[in-house]
C-alpha cells in the first residue's frame, strides 16, 4: 500500500510539472506610454512591438486611463516601397567613341528614380557603366560612372545588369557602356528600365541582429550568413555587407525563413522552409583609375530571420567582416492632454485598422507627425483581459511549484518511512 502511494504521488507530481511546462497562448500587450508634456507626442515602435503586434500594425491602439481609443496618425514611411520598373517614352541610341555603346532616355517628365536595368548583348563580360541626368535647357549632371555590369557565361550562368542610382527625378537619362577586356568588337544596349519610387528613401538607422551565424556549405559552393533580428515582424529596408577582400564579384541571394507548422500524427518532422525575397550582386574592382564597388542589397519587407547565400563558385569564401541590416524608424503620434495617462496595446487578432477623423483632415500628415515630442514606452505586460484568459497555472506559477514541492517533501517523507519499516 505505500509504494501504491508513492506511485500515485509520483503520477500526480508529474501532472502538475506537465502543466507548469504547458506554452501559454499567444497573448495582447499593454505598455505605459511616458508623456513628456501635453501636446503631441511620438512614440518610436521597437523589437517588442514588433514581436508581438501583428505584421499590419492594424492593432495598435492607444488608450487613456478610461480605456477610451485616443486617436493617432502612425507613419510608415519604409512599410512596403511603391516601386514600379518603367520604361522610357523614347530612346536614342549612339557610339561614343568606336567600341562603347550610348542610350538617352526620355520618360516624358520628372521621375523619382533610383536604379537602371540593362538588357545588353553578349553572355560573358564585365562593363563598366556611367549614367547622366538633366531636364530641359540643363546641362548633364553624372550620376555615377563607376558601376558595373557582369554576365557569366554557362555551366554557371548569371547575369547582373542593374545598375545603382542616387535619387534624382530627371527626365532624361544618358547611359554609356564601356566595352570590357576580351568583350566582342561591337556592344549593343538592347533595351532599359529606370527603377521608380514612389516616394523619397527616408533616414535610415542599423539594426542589430540578437544572433549571427556564417556557414560554409561545400556542396552549393556559397557562404551562408543568418540573421535573427529578434522580432517576427521586424521592418528592414537593405542590407549591407562590408568585405575585406580588394577584388571580387559575387552573385547574392536574400530568403527570410518561414517556420513550420505543428506536426501531423504520423508524419515526418516539421523543418523551416525558406523564401526568396530578392538578389542582386556585391562587387568591388580598380580599373585604372576607376574606383568601383557596391556593397548593398536594397531588399525591403518585415522579417524575423533573414538568410544572406552569397555564390563563391570556384572562388574562396570572401572575408566577410559583417553585415548590417537598414531600417527606417517608424513613429506613431497622439495628442495627449495634461492629468491623463495613457498606454498602448497590441496583439490581439480580429481588430480592424482604426479609422479616425485625424487621418483625413490633417493637412500634411508629415509635418504633424514631424511636431511630436518623443515619448517612451514602458515594458511590455499582459493587458487584464488577456491574463484572465490565461491558464490559472500559468498565472500562478509561485502557487504551483510551491505546491510541488510540498508534494515531493511528502513523497520524500512517505518513501523514508516505507525504507525504516522495512
Amino acid at each position: 500500500m505505500r509504494f501504491a502511494g508513492l506511485r500515485a504521488g509520483l503520477i500526480l507530481a508529474t501532472s502538475v510539472a506537465s502543466l507548469g511546462a504547458s506554452p501559454p497562448p499567444r497573448p495582447d500587450f499593454e505598455r505605459a506610454v511616458q508623456v513628456p508634456q501635453a501636446g503631441k507626442v511620438s512614440i518610436v515602435l521597437d523589437r517588442h512591438v514588433y514581436e508581438g503586434a501583428r505584421p499590419d500594425l492594424a492593432d495598435l491602439r492607444v488608450l487613456d486611463q478610461t480605456w477610451a481609443q485616443v486617436p493617432y496618425l502612425l507613419e510608415e514611411p519604409w512599410s512596403g516601397p511603391e516601386v514600379t520598373l518603367k520604361q522610357p517614352r523614347s530612346l536614342k541610341r549612339g557610339l561614343k567613341g568606336v567600341e562603347n555603346a550610348t542610350l538617352t532616355l526620355n520618360f516624358g517628365e520628372p521621375l523619382l528614380k533610383t536604379g537602371l536595368l540593362l538588357s545588353l548583348s553578349g553572355q560573358n563580360f564585365r562593363r563598366r557603366v556611367m549614367v547622366e541626368g538633366r531636364n530641359k535647357h540643363e546641362p548633364w549632371t553624372t550620376l555615377t560612372d563607376s558601376a558595373y555590369v557582369f554576365a557569366i557565361p554557362e555551366p554557371t550562368a548569371a547575369r547582373y545588369e542593374s545598375v545603382r542610382l542616387p535619387e534624382n527625378n530627371y527626365q532624361y537619362l544618358r547611359v554609356t557602356v564601356f566595352r570590357g577586356p576580351d568583350d566582342s568588337p561591337r556592344i549593343e544596349i538592347l533595351d532599359t528600365w529606370a527603377r521608380c519610387e514612389g516616394r523619397r528613401r527616408p533616414r535610415e538607422t542599423p539594426v542589430a541582429p540578437i544572433h549571427q551565424t556564417r556557414s560554409e556549405v561545400t556542396e552549393l559552393t556559397e557562404t551562408q550568413l543568418t540573421l535573427d533580428l529578434g522580432a517576427r515582424h521586424q521592418p528592414f529596408s537593405g542590407l549591407v555587407v562590408d568585405v575585406a577582400d580588394e577584388s571580387f564579384l559575387r552573385g547574392v541571394v536574400l530568403e527570410a525563413r518561414r517556420d513550420p507548422r505543428l506536426p501531423t500524427p504520423g508524419g515526418p518532422p516539421p523543418s523551416f522552409a525558406w523564401t526568396k525575397l530578392g538578389e542582386g550582386s556585391i562587387y568591388r574592382y580598380q580599373t585604372g583609375q576607376h574606383a568601383s564597388e557596391q556593397l548593398r542589397l536594397d531588399v525591403a519587407g518585415r522579417e524575423r530571420v533573414l538568410r544572406l547565400r552569397i555564390a563563391n563558385r570556384d572562388d574562396r569564401p570572401l572575408e566577410i567582416r559583417s553585415v548590417t541590416v537598414m531600417a527606417v524608424a517608424e513613429r506613431l503620434v497622439f495628442s495627449a492632454e495634461a492629468g491623463r495617462s495613457y498606454r498602448l496595446t497590441y496583439g490581439a487578432a480580429g481588430l480592424a485598422r482604426p479609422e479616425y477623423d485625424i487621418q483625413r483632415t490633417v493637412r500634411d500628415p508629415a509635418v504633424w507627425i514631424a511636431q511630436g515630442r518623443e515619448g517612451t514606452l514602458g515594458p511590455p505586460v499582459l493587458t487584464p483581459a488577456v491574463a484572465q484568459a490565461v491558464p490559472w497555472t500559468e498565472r500562478h506559477k509561485s502557487i504551483l511549484w510551491g505546491g510541488l514541492v510540498a508534494v515531493v517533501l511528502l513523497l520524500g517523507g512517505v518513501t523514508w518511512r516505507a525504507l525504516k519499516a522495512v
